[in-house]
């Protein structure tokens, strides 16, 4: 399981490099960004500044990063959210995955844990055709992808992460 882990974070840093490097091109803002605690975040964006926006964790943890780059993998943990973060060429981290966790915060778009997946849908329209992975909504745009995790005709997940 160990391994199958550091394969995945390894794949989320090889994403999160290519987020970086689209978004020193074209800036972050050519995806999804997500409000919480009143700063506004997207994939790809600095971790130290984008954590110093969201203000202090609930907890934080770190793990050396799979990664290939030296640095550890951090997940810090909001009341609603987590973001995790992963070591990029430059000796900082940034920002590879943010996830949902309760349904005390919503999307911009006004998605939530817990609502129909046909509101969602509703919320997201104008936002273009989702792929659809089962019941998961993947919307893409720019150098990152928001996925709708539905189960039963409910939203039971919300992520962020590198296209």
């Amino acid at each position: 399981m160990k391994t199958t882990i550091c394969r995945t974070l390894a794949f989320l840093c090889a994403l999160a490099m290519l987020a970086l490097t689209l978004a020193a091109c074209g800036g972050a803002s050519g995806g999804y960004t997500f409000t919480g605690n009143g700063a506004s975040i997207a994939i790809g964006d600095k971790a130290y500044d984008a954590i110093a926006a969201l203000g202090n964790a609930i907890s934080q943890n770190e793990s050396p990063s799979c990664g290939g780059i030296p640095g550890n993998d951090c997940v810090y943990t909001y009341r609603g959210f987590r973001v995790k973060t992963t070591p990029a060429d430059g000796g900082y981290n940034v920002v590879c995955q943010i996830e949902l966790t309760d349904d005390s915060v919503k999307t911009p778009e006004g998605v939530y844990i817990g609502m129909s997946a046909e509101d969602a849908k509703a919320a997201m329209s104008g936002k273009g055709t989702p792929e659809m992975v089962g019941e998961t909504m993947v919307f893409a745009k720019g150098n990152m992808k928001l996925q709708i995790i539905c189960r039963g005709g409910s939203v039971t997940g919300v992520l962020y992460i590198a296209a």
